[in-house]
C-alpha cells in the first residue's frame, strides 16, 4: 500500500475526529485560542480537546499535558502550533504513538526557499511513513461541522459553520477564511471547508476524490493556484463527474503576473489558463472570476442539487423563468442572460394569454414577466400571474424578485411563505434574488434556510449560475476520461532545447499518422519546382521555404493560381529577388513548395503546445490570416473524439460559416472532425517531444470534399530533432 492510500484510509479520522491534540498551545495566543475557541464554538467535546505544552497545567480551561505520550492514548489529530524546525520531530512522536491525521500550520517550507521545499519533501516523506493523513504545511486548518470539527486558526469565526451539502477546498488559507465567513454569517450550510496549505501529503486529488465519495456533499467548491499532481486530480475530477456532483473552481494566478505571485508566495508556479480550461471543459467543471461569483455559484448550484433539479422530458435545456416588479429590469434580465448565454424558456400560446389578459399587456413577452404593482393594486391578478407562469410546462426553475425591506417585516415573511408554497405545488423550484448587492438584515437569510429557497445576490451573478448549471447538467451524461498524456508531476523538465523540424520532416510526421496534407512537393530551384507543377497538374501555389519565416503572405511568400510552367518559374524568380536581394545567391537559404491550387474553403487553424502542467493541448480555431486578429479559438485536452470534436467547433464564431449560413454549402463538418481527432491521438502516441505546432491553414471544403492541411510549422526537442531523419 502507497503512502498516498494509506492517507486517504485516515482522512476519516481527519474529518470525523473523536480527540484532538494541539501541540504548541498556549495561553492567549493567536493560533491556540482560536483553534480552542473554534472547537468549542462547533460543538467538539471539551473532554477531548488536549492542550500539549510542557510549560502550562492548563490551557483555556482546559488540562495541559507535557507531551504527546502523556496523553495515554493516541488523539485521532495532532494540530502542530510549533515552528518549522520543531515540526519533524512532532510528527514523528505521533507516528510512533499511532496519530492517524495531523494539521500543520507552519510555513518557511516550499513557500519560501528551496531548502525549505527540500525540509517539506522531507516532512511529507516522514508522515507517509506513518500513514499520517497530514494537512500542511503552511495551511490555518478546516471545519466540519456535522462532526464538531471546529478546526480552524485563524480566529474565532463570527458565526460557527452548519451542517450542508457544500465542501470547499483551498490551497490559499486566507481566501478561505473570507469564503467561510460569507457562508457563516448567511448561514449556508457546508459539509467541510478546507485549507490544504503548501499539501506535503494530502492535497487537492485527495481532497477531490474524498468529497467526490462523501454522500453528504452535494457540491465541491476549489479554490486553486497550482497544481503538482495534474494527473491525480484530473482523476480525482472524472471521479466527481461518475458521482454526479458539480465542482466549481476559483482559479488564480491566470495572468502573467498572478502566476509569478502564486510562485513567490507558494513556492508553485501556476500555469497558463488555455490548458485549465481544457480540463474544466473535459470534465465539467464550471468556474467562477472572484470571491462573490464563487460563494454565489456553490450556493446556487447547492440548492439545485439538493431539490434534484432536471430538465423536463427530452428537453436539451433547463427551462428557467424570471418574476420580478420592474419593467426596466425584465429589460436589464433579459440583457444579462443574452451575455452569459443563458437561454429562458419559451412559454405556451395559452400561458402568454393568460398573462397578457390579465396584466392587460398585449406585447408581454413573459419571460421576464413583469408583474408590475399588481400585488398591492390587483392581488388576484398577482396571484393568478404567477400560478400561470409556474404552472407552464416549459419552466423548471422560476426565480423571483419582489420587495425586500433591510428587514423582513411580518407581511413580506407571509408573502414569501405562499410564493414559496405556490411555486412548489407546480413542481417547480424556487429562487430568490436581489437586484444588486443590497443591504440585508442577516434575518433574511435565516427566513429563506427556513423556507429551503435559496437566494442569491444580484441579477448577474443569479443568471451567470443559473447558466452554469444548465451547462453542468449537459455535460453531467458525459463522463470524460482522464488522457494518459496528463504527466504524473507538473513542469517535468524536457530533455534538450526546442528547434525548427524542416517542413519535409513535418510533412512526413503528418503523414505517418494520416494526417491529409495538400498534394504538394519541395524544390530546391526554379526549374524544380515548374517540374513538380507538371507532375501536380495546374493551378498550382508556390510557397518560400526558409529557416525562421512563420508569415509568408506577410513578405511575399506565397503566390496563388499558377496556370502554366512559365508562371512557376517567374514566381521563384521574384520570390528569390524579394526575399534575398540581387546579390544574394540563396543557396540553401530559399527553396519552394509547390502546392496543388484546392478549391476555396472554411480556414482553419489546428495548434498545439506543451502545457507546463497538462501536457499536450491542442488548439482549434479560425484559421489564415486572421488567426492572431480574431484570436477565436478553443482549447481541448487529446485524445478527442470527432463527435467531440464537433461539439469544441460549435463554441467558435465561425461555426455559421462550417455549418452553413445563407444558403452556402456546408463545410466537410465530418472530415474536419476526424483530422482533428487523428491530430489528437498522435500527440498522445508520439507528441511528447513535440514543442509546438501550427497546422495554418487546414482548408475544409464543402461536405463530402474533405479537409487539408495546407500549411505547417513544427518545434520539437532539440535531441530528438537532431537523429530523426526523413
Amino acid at each position: 500500500m502507497s503512502g498516498r492510500e494509506v492517507n486517504r484510509n485516515n482522512l476519516g479520522k481527519l474529518f470525523s475526529p473523536k480527540s484532538v491534540a494541539i501541540v504548541g498551545a498556549s495561553e492567549g495566543r493567536h493560533y491556540s485560542q482560536s483553534l480552542i475557541d473554534n472547537l468549542r464554538r462547533h460543538g467538539f467535546a471539551e473532554s477531548n480537546i488536549f492542550p500539549v505544552n510542557p510549560k502550562y497545567e492548563t490551557i483555556s480551561g482546559l488540562r495541559c499535558f507535557p507531551t504527546l505520550e502523556d496523553l495515554g492514548a493516541a488523539p485521532d489529530v495532532v494540530a502542530v502550533l510549533i515552528g518549522h524546525d520543531h515540526v519533524s520531530g512532532v510528527i514523528e512522536s505521533a507516528g510512533k504513538i499511532g496519530v492517524g491525521a495531523a494539521l500543520v500550520i507552519a510555513d518557511g517550507y516550499a513557500d519560501e526557499s528551496e531548502e525549505g521545499r527540500l525540509d517539506q519533501v522531507e516532512l511529507g516523506n516522514l508522515a507517509n511513513k506513518y500513514g499520517i493523513s497530514m494537512l500542511g504545511p503552511n495551511t490555518l486548518g478546516y471545519i466540519r461541522p456535522s462532526s464538531n470539527a471546529g478546526m480552524w486558526c485563524a480566529g474565532a469565526l463570527q458565526t460557527p459553520l452548519i451542517e450542508g451539502g457544500i465542501s470547499v477546498v483551498a490551497q490559499s488559507s486566507g481566501m478561505l477564511n473570507v469564503i467561510m465567513g460569507m457562508l457563516g454569517d448567511r448561514q449556508i450550510g457546508v459539509q467541510a471547508c478546507v485549507s490544504i496549505g503548501n499539501a506535503a501529503v494530502v492535497g487537492l486529488p485527495e481532497m477531490v476524490s474524498y468529497f467526490a465519495a462523501d454522500s453528504e456533499t452535494r457540491v465541491i467548491g476549489l479554490v486553486v493556484e497550482s497544481i503538482d499532481r495534474p494527473r491525480e486530480f484530473a482523476e480525482a475530477l472524472e471521479a466527481a463527474q461518475r458521482n454526479q456532483k458539480p465542482v466549481v473552481v476559483l482559479k488564480i494566478g491566470a495572468s502573467e503576473r498572478g502566476q509569478r505571485n502564486s510562485l513567490a508566495h507558494t513556492g508553485r508556479l501556476s500555469s497558463p489558463n488555455q490548458g485549465w480550461r481544457a480540463v474544466f471543459d473535459r470534465f465539467g467543471v464550471c468556474g467562477a472570476f472572484d470571491i462573490d461569483d464563487f460563494v454565489e455559484t456553490i450556493t446556487l448550484f447547492d440548492g439545485l442539487k439538493k431539490k434534484g433539479v432536471a430538465r423536463r422530458g427530452d428537453s436539451s435545456r433547463l427551462g428557467v423563468a424570471f418574476a420580478t416588479i420592474s419593467g426596466g429590469e425584465t429589460s436589464l434580465i433579459c440583457d444579462i442572460a443574452d451575455q452569459e448565454h443563458l437561454e429562458l424558456a419559451v412559454l405556451s400560446a395559452d400561458t402568454l394569454a393568460v398573462l397578457r389578459g390579465g396584466l392587460n399587456k398585449a406585447t408581454l413577452i413573459g419571460n421576464p414577466l413583469d408583474l408590475q404593482n399588481s400585488r398591492t393594486a390587483r392581488p388576484d391578478t398577482f396571484w393568478q400571474s404567477l400560478r400561470t407562469l409556474a404552472g407552464d410546462s416549459a419552466v423548471d426553475v422560476l426565480a423571483l424578485r419582489l420587495n425586500m425591506t433591510v428587514k423582513p417585516s411580518q407581511s413580506l415573511i407571509s408573502l414569501y411563505r405562499e410564493i414559496v408554497d405556490l411555486v412548489c405545488s407546480a413542481d417547480v423550484v424556487p429562487l430568490i434574488l436581489s437586484r444588486a448587492y443590497e443591504r440585508f438584515d442577516l434575518s433574511w437569510w435565516d427566513l429563506f434556510r427556513e423556507l429551503d429557497v435559496s437566494f442569491v445576490m444580484s441579477y448577474r451573478n443569479a443568471v451567470r449560475a443559473i447558466a452554469r448549471f444548465d451547462t453542468w447538467l449537459n455535460s453531467s451524461g458525459n463522463v470524460g476520461t482522464t488522457p494518459q498524456a496528463i504527466p504524473a508531476e507538473a513542469g517535468a523538465s524536457r530533455d534538450g532545447g526546442s528547434v525548427p523540424l524542416s517542413l519535409a520532416q513535418a510533412r512526413t510526421w503528418l503523414s505517418n499518422w494520416g494526417i491529409s496534407y495538400v498534394p504538394a512537393g519541395i524544390a530546391d530551384d526554379r526549374e524544380s519546382a515548374a517540374s513538380v507543377a507538371n507532375q501536380l497538374g495546374y493551378p498550382v501555389v508556390v510557397k518560400a521555404v526558409m529557416p525562421n519565416m512563420v508569415h509568408k503572405s506577410d513578405v511575399g511568400g506565397v503566390v496563388l493560381n499558377l496556370e502554366d510552367e512559365d508562371s512557376v518559374i517567374g514566381a521563384c524568380l521574384d520570390m528569390r529577388h524579394r526575399l534575398l536581394g540581387e546579390a544574394a545567391s540563396g543557396e540553401g537559404l530559399l527553396s519552394f513548395e509547390v502546392q496543388k491550387m484546392m478549391a476555396s474553403g472554411v480556414e482553419v487553424i489546428l495548434g498545439m503546445k506543451q502545457d507546463p502542467t497538462w501536457g499536450p493541448l491542442l488548439m482549434v480555431g479560425s484559421g489564415g490570416i486572421y488567426a492572431e486578429i480574431l484570436r477565436d479559438m478553443v482549447w481541448v485536452l487529446p485524445p478527442i473524439s470527432p463527435e467531440a470534436v464537433t461539439d469544441a467547433l460549435e463554441k467558435l464564431r465561425i461555426w455559421p460559416m462550417l455549418n452553413g449560413v445563407r444558403g452556402h454549402r456546408p463545410a466537410d463538418i465530418r472530415a474536419l472532425s476526424q483530422l482533428i481527432s487523428l491530430f489528437g491521438d498522435a500527440l498522445v502516441r508520439d507528441g511528447a517531444w513535440i514543442s509546438s505546432m501550427d497546422l495554418n491553414p487546414v482548408i475544409v471544403g464543402p461536405d463530402g470534399s474533405g479537409a487539408y492541411v495546407v500549411d505547417v510549422a513544427m518545434f520539437g526537442d532539440e535531441k530528438m530533432v537532431e537523429y530523426w531523419s526523413v
